[in-house]
């Protein structure tokens, strides 16, 4: 075995060696190019990073364009004394007081701003102190206005959930409009300032379920209107989750205020106006998206070289600077929560095979935690804490609709995923798309603006390729599946015989995501959920989670089979303690559902825990769940058509039975709703029984050893294994 040793001391004229390591990962990556160059080398090779912290200027690439060969392990391993820390963060040193007056800068913070000027180009949307991130200015929430558009020509077009399509208000208020690429505001809102042409808007839009930061084409203080550089992913409009303003102004001078910097990229210089009288110690700003980059060769005509049997264990990635992407450009992946085969993590695994990452931190970093790109296979995410990052904790993102099923068969096991999405709210903890064959277990995530578990592998077909993840489509495999000039809207409902086609195609398939606790997510957001799956292929279980307590007012469902899933099964879950709408799991498909608990939300819903919203449901297995409400407001079973046109969605459509029902504080309550059930043949051998919780009340939901859900059929959930990152009850 081969040791190489590098160290924020060293120096790279050195031998590498422990007593004489290198300064820099660049040097290393030398080395191994030389190495991997040498047909007579055996053996593995394993860098020890020393304690400190390994500053990378460039991103770290290994792969066959960089001398890779694919021979023997190679291991990059932190200190297990101290940290061993790669950073993107440089130091500020040189700031200097403001003396003259700036133009648009608060009366009050006058003469209490510094400045730095930084080398021209550079980029700078983070910041950085010794306890972590630093808030860039941001404004007052600003509630948008209609447009008003006088020339129906003049009207922009809606590329919305539907694809390219008119939204409704369209024709029932002709005059006036949500658009994407801009609003109104009232006197006041925003101040004329400068700088706005450095400036960004942060805009939840009125599909609530996502944000966009978009820069600034110009301000009409006239007209008091906004015209956007980039397009917003949906029209703008008030969301139910932030009704009194969804629009904050950022990076502008007149929206300062103490511990927050503004940057004009114009002129390179950087602003702060610190809560004390100088600016702190150690302030640095980011200079990558990402880290290090195992990219190996997959070239879809030809032969594969995957980079494989690379391996980082104990390190800790810090500092790095937010990936900017915007809404509409064909390339996003599910309503625009992350970017398709982008840099947008720390550490990226492109056309990987066999690697892994483990004990490793993810932390204070604008971007992303760890990608599993393309043809990615046989990885594994295990044992990692992800915490303050901008993005997602991991993605795993295949191709797009295609014969290509490449990204599979990974494990992401035993993390610890918080806090993360701060600055992209709608990221998901753990992000599967078109990524099948996955094991995801024994995950602790809570503390997330939006949804912890997402897998899908949802499609706009948009033949422009500018609706949500459209310019990822291989359209020859696509007709050649499907049929020439085919196009599926997902608020259509065609049932399992038009799914079955095209189901070929929607690589997120049999997934296994069990044993993940899952609590206080949805905390920003709105319409999200614990797990969500929808557009993914069949044969995914979801099983043995717990999802709560979520109090979020807008928290929408614990499990969720969104739009065009079907086949999924759902067994052996605790659903409890949820905000909003309270649901527990929703069925929009054909689907199994077997042997969970859901119970007692937080608020009455306006669904049922068990939410029926898109029929018919003929086929799918409601069976041996236990039903627990308190009161005559909280329903067990909603049934409801909840977009599109067609049948209403019916438990009597369903294999239903075995289920046990009991509302607290009135049983009578849940004899009748059970007997209302039966009359149309379902549920026939389902009972209303109190299940024998030892205390569900407060949370413990362990049947006691003479329960009646265990004469019923219920079989006891191994709650000591799903309660990961908490203690079990005693």
């Amino acid at each position: 075995m081969i040791h190489l040793h590098v160290s924020p001391s060293g120096h790279d004229q050195n031998p590498g060696t422990e007593q004489a390591p290198w300064q820099s990962l660049h040097r290393v990556a030398q080395e191994l190019k030389k190495l991997w160059a040498d047909p007579s080398r055996e053996g593995d090779i394993t860098v020890h990073l020393a304690p400190g912290v390994h500053r990378l200027r460039e991103t770290l690439k290994l792969g066959p364009g960089h001398g890779y060969r694919g021979t023997g392990r190679l291991s990059f391993v932190g200190s297990p004394k101290e940290a061993s820390i790669l950073s993107s963060g440089y130091a500020l040193e040189g700031w200097k007081t403001v003396e003259t007056p700036l133009p648009d800068l608060p009366s009050e913070l006058q003469g209490k701003v510094w400045s730095i000027d930084l080398p021209s180009g550079t980029q700078v949307n983070t910041l950085y102190g010794p306890q972590g991130s630093l808030p860039r200015a941001r404004g007052q929430a600003i509630q948008p206005q209609l447009m008003g558009f006088c020339n129906p020509e003049e009207m922009p077009p809606t590329y919305g959930p539907n694809g390219i399509n008119p939204q409704p208000e369209w024709f029932n208020n002709p005059g006036n409009h949500w658009i994407h690429k801009g609003f109104a505001f009232q006197e006041g809102d925003i101040q004329e300032a400068s700088d706005l042409h450095e400036a960004e808007f942060l805009i939840i839009p009125r599909n609530q379920w996502t944000m966009n930061i978009l820069p600034i084409h110009r301000v009409d203080f006239k007209e008091h209107r906004v015209e956007l550089a980039q397009n917003c992913t949906y029209p703008i409009g008030i969301p139910h989750c932030a009704p009194e303003g969804s629009i904050w102004l950022e990076n502008s001078l007149s929206v300062m205020s103490p511990g927050t910097w503004v940057y004009h990229a114009k002129e390179s210089r950087l602003y702060y106006c610190p809560e004390g009288d100088q600016p702190e110690q150690e302030l640095e700003a980011a200079g990558l998206t990402e880290f290090v980059l195992l990219e190996g060769e997959h070239d879809l005509g030809g032969h594969p070289e995957p980079v494989e049997n690379v391996h980082f264990q104990n390190l800790t990635f810090r500092h790095s600077n937010r990936f900017a992407f915007h809404g509409l450009t064909g390339k996003g992946i599910q309503h625009d929560w992350e970017m398709f085969d982008a840099p947008s993590s720390m550490l990226r695994l492109r056309h990987a095979h066999h690697c892994s990452v483990k004990d490793c931190c993810f932390e204070q970093g604008g971007s992303g935690g760890v990608r599993l790109d393309l043809a990615c296979q046989h990885n594994r995410i295990e044992n990692n804490t992800f915490r303050h990052l901008g993005a997602c904790g991991v993605l795993l993102c295949g191709y797009g609709p295609s014969r290509h099923f490449l990204n599979r068969d990974n494990a992401v096991v035993g993390n610890h995923i918080h806090h993360i999405g701060e600055h992209y709210w709608h990221c998901p903890g753990i992000f599967i798309w078109q990524s099948g064959n996955n094991r995801i277990s024994e995950n602790h995530l809570h503390d997330l603006p939006y949804t912890a578990i997402v897998c899908s592998g949802r499609i706009l077909y948009d033949r422009e390729g500018i609706a949500e993840c459209s310019g990822t489509i291989h359209w020859d495999d696509l007709e050649e599946q499907c049929g020439k000039g085919y196009v599926y809207n997902i608020w259509w409902y065609s049932g399992l015989t038009d799914w079955w086609k095209r189901e070929p195609l929607l690589h997120s398939r049999e997934n296994l995501i069990e044993y993940n606790h899952i609590h206080d997510v949805m905390k920003t957001m709105g319409d999200g959920n614990g797990i969500y799956i929808s557009g993914a292929g069949g044969g995914n279980v979801v099983r043995f989670n717990v999802v709560g307590p979520c109090p979020s007012p807008t928290m929408a469902e614990g499990i969720r089979c969104d739009d065009d899933q079907h086949q999924t099964i759902l067994h052996g879950n605790l659903v409890y303690a949820q905000g909003g709408m309270a649901t527990g799991i929703t069925l929009k498909g054909i689907n199994r559902v077997t042997n969970n608990i859901l119970a007692l939300p937080l608020t009455h819903p306006a669904r049922g825990l068990l939410s029926l919203e898109t029929g018919p449901l003929n086929g799918s297995v409601i069976k041996n769940n236990i039903f627990l409400t308190r009161s005559h407001l909280e329903k067990p079973i909603s049934e409801m058509r909840i977009h599109g046109t067609g049948r209403q969605a019916r438990l009597a459509d369903t294999d239903s039975d075995h289920n046990i029902y009991f509302c607290i504080d009135d049983p009578q309550l849940s004899e009748d709703r059970l007997r209302d059930l039966q009359s149309y043949g379902t549920d026939l051998r389902s009972r209303v029984a109190e299940p024998g919780f030892e205390d569900a009340s407060a949370g413990d939901f362990r049947l006691k050893p003479d329960a009646s859900a265990l004469d019923l059929g219920f079989i006891s959930l191994p709650l000591e294994k799903m309660m990961v990152g908490a203690p079990a009850p005693t």
